[in-house]
């Protein structure tokens, strides 16, 4: 089977990359204290063992606070798991649950007849059904003194916790699909097949589901292989995440494959929509002078031709800037539907402003793709 190239981000992290992980992590996370008034008790450790793809374990590890050696109370948990959960709970002799509600306050400590525990889940099926060998993520409560009025003095408790994952099926070559930008004039199809592993050969896929009026998936016989189309078809600009869920004649086993995309305008200026012109107002710029004043520009919608042209140039005010500005399309290579959009002041304004660039296509009588322009004049040295 598939392996995993690296761990398992909760509020557990190792599946995401340290960028990521450092962003979604707490101040004092990031910035620990420089004054700890505590030592940390000693490490926690739990081991789940291998889990089959699919299903959940649970458990819960007492937490014993005098072994801090001072008097502390429990705030809140980190660990770093796409797939797992971790959460600070009092539970009286009756089996009554209080959560620790993340304030430091002495409410958050144990009453008579009461036990705090860590609170451990994995949840395998909210990760891609791929073999994870038995590995470790790392985590810790966040623990502060009582006498600590502005949580300088916070410390961390650490734990560990074991697994690993078996999945009965191989998805190649994807174990989740990305569609990346998907421009609203197309319906961008990705495929991937599925199978059982050697200890599921004979597993059958199906019915399929969608989680997403935008996607539509279908199963399709393949030899030993079942192959599954996704076509995505673009709604709101944005961001985009759906999961398809897939049946199988393994009982209660339905893996969830996640699915993201973006949808993004048929008409497109990029790195951004703005061209600045910085250079000597009481002339015409060289070639030269002009050439870092560019834009690229592209349409996704193969019914129209790649081709642009100016619609018009005008300032905010509405000054016609035509004659002020040359503007030169130049195709890129390898990037037929795109264009580098070059910008050179002809000379004749005095003071600074904005407006804009608006480009359309030809026999099209209005403005498509608006860009802005920035002119700044400066002296001739």
């Amino acid at each position: 089977m598939r392996r995993c190239s690296g761990l398992l981000l909760l509020s557990f992290v190792a599946c995401s990359d340290e960028p990521s992980r450092s962003k979604s992590l707490p101040p004092e996370a990031r910035n620990p204290p420089s004054k700890p008034a505590a030592k940390a008790p000693l490490l926690l450790e739990h081991d789940f063992g291998m889990i089959p793809h699919g299903e959940v374990r649970e458990h819960q590890v007492p937490l014993d606070l005098t072994k801090i050696g001072e008097p502390c109370v429990p705030m809140r948990v980190h660990i770093s798991c796409s797939c797992g959960h971790a959460d600070l709970r009092l539970v009286a002799r009756d089996g009554s649950v209080r959560f620790v509600d993340a304030s430091g306050l002495p409410r958050n400590l144990p009453t008579d007849g009461e036990q705090l525990f860590l609170f451990l889940r994995i949840d395998t099926g909210e990760r891609e059904a791929i073999d994870l060998p038995h590995t470790k993520s790392d985590g810790y409560i966040v623990v502060q003194p009582l006498a600590d009025t502005d949580g300088s003095t916070r410390f961390h408790w650490p734990f560990v916790v074991h697994f690993g994952v078996e999945s009965p099926i191989e998805l190649q070559p994807f174990a989740s699909l990305d569609f990346g930008n998907v421009p609203r004039s197309r319906t961008p199809e990705l495929l991937t097949s599925l199978r059982g592993d050697a200890q599921h050969a004979n597993l059958t896929f199906g019915p399929v589901e969608v989680g997403d009026p935008a996607l539509s998936a279908q199963l399709e016989p393949a030899g030993a292989t079942t192959v599954l189309r996704v076509r995505c078809r673009p709604g709101e600009p944005g961001h985009h995440r759906a999961v398809v869920r897939v049946a199988t004649s393994l009982p209660g086993y339905r893996p969830a494959i996640q699915v993201t995309w973006k949808v993004v305008p048929d008409l497109q200026a990029t790195p951004m929509a703005k061209v600045v012109v910085r250079t000597v107002a009481g002339r015409e710029q060289t070639t030269n002078e002009a050439l870092g004043q560019f834009v690229l520009v592209v349409d996704h919608d193969e019914r129209r031709p790649a081709e642009f042209v100016v619609h018009r140039i005008v300032a905010d005010d509405g000054r016609d800037l035509m004659a002020h500005f040359a503007v030169t399309f130049e195709p890129i290579q390898d990037q037929p539907r795109q264009r580098r959009v070059h910008v050179r002041y002809l000379g004749g304004l005095a003071d600074a402003l904005r407006g804009s660039l608006e480009l359309t296509k030809t026999g099209i009588g209005e403005a498509l793709l608006p860009i802005e322009l920035v002119y700044s004049p400066k002296k001739d040295p």
